[in-house]
C-alpha cells in the first residue's frame, strides 16, 4: 500500500523505525514459498494491500484469507529493523453529557439524596471516569486503587480488590452501575527478552475488565475478571450494556535488525524479517482473552475474535485490530457476551443510545511503505487528511453489528466533533492542507446510513479560514455550535434541519475561545475556555462566556467573566464540568499560576480550587472561591473532579478529597488517599 506525506510523521518514533519507513520493500524473492498455512498465493497477496474495488468493509472467507492479509500488508510495510517498536520497548524494560443532572434512587430516595452525576454527551449513554457516585457512596481511582469512601462520614469503607499480577495492574477508570462496579485497569508486562537475534514487534498491552458486587460497600465481592490483549480506547453504557473499544497490536510477530550498520547487513535483516512475517500463524495476529476467577488465576485463554467476526475497511489501514466488546452488566458471567473487529485503529469513540461510531484518522495507522501504484489506487493521490468513521448499532443489548463506514476530510477534535440521530451523523471537522500557502479550514458534514455506506448528503465549509475548530456542541437535531480559533474566537450556529442543505445560520466573532459549550435551559450556551488578545491570539487566562441563542441568526455574548493567568480542567476534559441546576450553579475547577514574573498575577499566590457561578435569568455571578489542596501543599492546581451530593461539594484530586458545604464553601480537607 503506498505511503503518503501526512502518514510519513508516524514513523518519528525513533530514527531506526524512520529507516524502516523510509526504505521501499523488496520484492519477495520466493513467491511459491509455503507458509503455516500453505502455499503462499501471491494474488492473494495483492487483493490484500489493494483498496476494494465497492463498499467500505468486506468479510475474510475463512482465516487463511485473514492471515494472508495481515501478511501482505506487513510485507509491504517491513524494513531492516522491523515492523513496530519491540526492540527498543524490550531494551527499555530489560533496564529497569446531557450535562450533569440531579439523580436519586427511586427505590431508595431516602437514603441516597440527590446527587451529581458524570457530565456526559447523549442522555442515556454514560461515560467512565475516575469518580463515581450513587449518593450514598463515592468510588474513586487515585494512586494506583478503586477505593469506596462513605459520603456521609467521609472515611474509606473498602479497598477494592483487583484480580491481577500483583503490581503490575493500574486501574484508569470505573462505572457504577445498580450496585455493580465496572474497573477497567491497564496491565503492564516486561517485553519478552530477545531470543536468536529476534525481538517481540509490539510491546505487550493488556486490558483487565473487572466486575465488583458492592452491594454491601465495606465488603465489595469480585465477580469476575477477563484479561484482554490490546489497549483500552473508550467505553459506553446504555442500560445493563457495556461496549468496549480496543485496538490490539499483532501480539505474536517477532522481528530482526542488523547485525551491523552495513547494506548488506540492512537487505539480510530485510529478508529475514520477511521470512518471519511468512512463518506467522493466524494466533500471531488476532487478540486473545483470559478469564480470571475471584483470585486472578487464568481459568481459560481463547482468541477474543473469530475470523469470521473480523472484516476489513476498504483501504488497508494498518496491522491492529480494532475490537468492539459487548458485556452484559445483568449476566452471571465477566466475559464479554458478543465481539465484532476490524483491521484498523480506532481512536475516537462517540455513542448515542443505538449508535456507536469509531473515527480512525491517518494519524492513527501505521505509515505504509512507498509505491509507485498511489494514482492508481487513488486516482489523483490521495488526500493527506481523512478520517474514518465506522458505524455500529447497539439498540440490541446483547450485541454488536457493523452497519456503515465512510470517510471525511480532515481530522476531528474529539467525540464532540461526531453526532447521531436516526441514522443521520454529523461530523465537524477540520482541514490543514500540508501546504504552507493554503490554510486551513473547517467543515460540518451530514452524513447518512445507506447500504453500508455513510454517503454525504450535505455541508457546510470555509468555517474559520486559518483556523482550528476549539469546541463543538450539537444542540438538537437542527442545530449545532461550532467554535474555531487562531485569533479571536468566531461561534458559528449551523442549522441542520435540513440534511441535505446544512447552512450557517449565524456566525458570533468575539476575543478567545470556548474549549467546551454547555447549554443552560432555551436559548442560552455557556463556554469555558480562554480570553485571548485580539490582535495575537496570544491567551490571557480563563473565562466563562453566557451566549443568548434564541435566535440562531444573531447568537449574542450577554456576559464574560474572566481569571487572568488561569485555566479549568474543563478546557481538556469536559467530566470535570459540574452543572448543578437545584441552584443554579457551575462549579468551575481553577488554577492560577500566580507569582510568574511579567504575568498580571505576578504579585499573587499560586491558586488551586473552586470557583462557584451562578447562573440565572439575570445573568452570570461570581460567587466565592475557595482552595480545595490540602494545608500542607504550597503550590496551586485545581481539582479533577467535583461531585454534588446534597448539600455538599467534594472534590477530588490525585491527593484525596475535600469537603464542602455548597452554599457556603465551609469545609476543607477531609481525606487522603495515598
Amino acid at each position: 500500500m503506498p505511503r503518503t506525506p501526512a502518514l510519513l510523521a508516524l514513523c518519528l518514533g525513533s530514527a531506526l523505525a524512520l529507516a524502516s519507513c523510509a526504505e521501499a520493500p523488496p520484492r519477495d524473492p520466493d513467491p511459491a514459498r509455503t507458509t503455516p498455512s500453505g502455499p503462499w498465493d501471491a494474488a492473494a497477496a495483492k487483493a490484500a494491500v489493494t483498496v476494494l474495488p465497492v463498499g467500505y468493509l468486506a468479510d475474510f472467507d475463512d482465516c487463511a484469507d485473514l492471515l494472508t492479509y495481515y501478511q501482505a500488508n506487513a510485507l509491504e510495510l517491513v524494513g531492516p529493523y522491523g515492523l513496530g517498536g519491540g526492540w527498543y520497548g524490550a531494551e527499555d524494560s530489560a533496564g529497569g453529557d446531557a450535562g450533569t443532572d440531579m439523580a436519586a434512587s427511586e427505590a431508595d430516595g431516602a437514603s441516597r439524596p440527590d446527587h451529581s452525576t458524570t457530565n456526559v454527551q447523549e442522555e442515556g449513554v454514560d461515560e467512565p471516569d475516575v469518580v463515581k457516585t450513587d449518593g450514598r457512596i463515592i468510588v474513586t481511582v487515585a494512586n494506583g486503587s478503586v477505593r469506596i469512601v462513605d459520603a456521609a462520614d467521609p472515611r474509606i469503607l473498602s479497598t477494592v480488590p483487583l484480580p491481577g499480577r500483583g503490581d503490575t495492574l493500574y486501574p484508569s477508570e470505573v462505572l457504577l452501575h445498580e450496585g455493580t462496579l465496572v474497573v477497567l485497569s491497564q496491565e503492564w508486562s516486561g517485553a519478552p527478552r530477545p531470543v536468536d537475534d529476534t525481538f517481540v514487534a509490539f510491546s505487550p498491552e493488556r486490558t483487565v475488565v473487572t466486575r465488583v458486587d458492592v452491594s454491601d460497600p465495606s465488603s465489595p465481592r469480585v465477580l469476575g475478571s477477563v484479561r484482554l490483549e490490546g489497549g483500552y480506547r473508550s467505553a459506553r453504557l446504555v442500560g445493563d450494556a457495556l461496549r468496549m473499544v480496543m485496538v490490539t497490536e499483532p501480539p505474536g510477530v517477532v522481528q530482526t535488525s542488523p547485525r551491523s550498520g552495513s547494506m548488506k547487513a540492512e537487505q539480510e535483516s530485510t529478508e529475514r524479517n520477511r521470512e518471519l512475517i511468512r512463518a506467522t500463524t493466524i494466533d500471531d495476529w488476532v487478540p486473545h482473552v483470559q478469564v480470571l476467577d475471584a483470585r486472578g488465576q487464568v481459568q481459560s485463554t481463547d482468541a477474543l475474535l473469530g475470523c469470521d467476526q473480523i472484516t476489513r475497511p476498504r483501504d488497508p489501514a494498518g496491522l491492529s485490530t480494532m475490537s468492539v466488546l459487548t458485556f452484559d452488566l445483568g449476566a452471571d458471567s465477566a466475559e464479554p457476551v458478543s465481539a465484532t473487529g476490524l483491521v484498523a485503529s480506532g481512536g475516537t469513540v462517540y455513542a448515542s443510545p443505538d449508535r456507536l461510531v469509531v473515527a480512525t484518522s491517518a494519524w492513527d495507522v501505521w505509515a505504509w511503505a512507498g509505491s509507485p501504484a498511489i494514482d492508481t489506487i487513488w486516482p489523483g493521490g490521495r488526500p493527506a487528511h481523512r478520517t474514518s468513521l465506522h458505524v455500529f448499532d447497539i439498540s440490541d443489548p446483547t450485541t454488536t453489528t457493523w452497519t456503515a463506514s465512510g470517510e471525511v476530510p480532515g481530522h476531528l477534535l474529539n467525540q464532540w466533533a461526531l453526532d447521531e440521530e436516526d441514522g443521520v451523523l454529523r461530523v465537524a471537522t477540520t482541514l490543514e492542507p500540508a501546504g504552507a500557502s493554503q490554510s486551513s479550514s473547517s467543515s460540518l458534514v451530514v452524513l447518512r446510513e445507506d447500504d453500508g455506506s455513510l454517503v454525504e448528503t450535505g455541508r457546510v465549509d470555509g468555517l474559520g479560514v486559518t483556523e482550528t475548530i476549539r469546541s463543538v456542541r450539537y444542540l438538537n437535531a437542527d442545530l449545532a455550535a461550532v467554535v474555531t480559533f487562531r485569533q479571536t474566537d468566531p461561534l458559528y450556529l449551523i442549522d441542520t434541519s435540513d440534511p441535505a442543505a446544512p447552512r450557517v445560520a449565524g456566525e458570533l466573532k468575539i476575543p478567545g475561545y470556548s474549549a467546551y459549550l454547555h447549554p443552560i435551559g432555551e436559548g442560552r450556551l455557556l463556554g469555558v475556555g480562554q480570553d485571548a488578545d485580539e490582535r495575537t491570539g496570544r491567551t490571557k487566562g480563563l473565562q466563562m462566556s453566557l451566549f443568548d441563542i434564541s435566535d440562531p441568526s444573531a447568537p449574542r455574548q450577554l456576559q464574560v467573566l474572566s481569571w487572568p493567568d488561569s485555566y479549568s480542567t474543563i478546557e481538556q476534559d469536559h467530566r470535570a464540568f459540574t452543572w448543578w441546576p437545584a441552584t443554579g450553579q457551575v462549579v468551575l475547577p481553577v488554577t492560577r499560576w500566580g507569582g510568574w514574573e511579567g504575568t498580571s498575577s505576578e504579585d499573587e499566590e499560586a491558586f488551586g480550587g473552586v470557583t462557584l457561578v451562578t447562573v440565572d435569568e439575570t445573568g452570570m455571578t461570581e460567587g466565592r472561591s475557595v482552595s480545595t489542596a490540602p494545608k500542607h501543599r504550597g503550590w496551586g492546581e485545581g481539582p479533577q473532579r467535583t461531585v454534588v451530593i446534597g448539600d455538599s461539594l467534594w472534590t477530588l484530586d490525585w491527593q484525596g478529597l475535600a469537603r464542602f458545604d455548597l452554599a457556603t464553601l465551609e469545609g476543607g480537607w477531609v481525606l487522603d488517599l495515598p
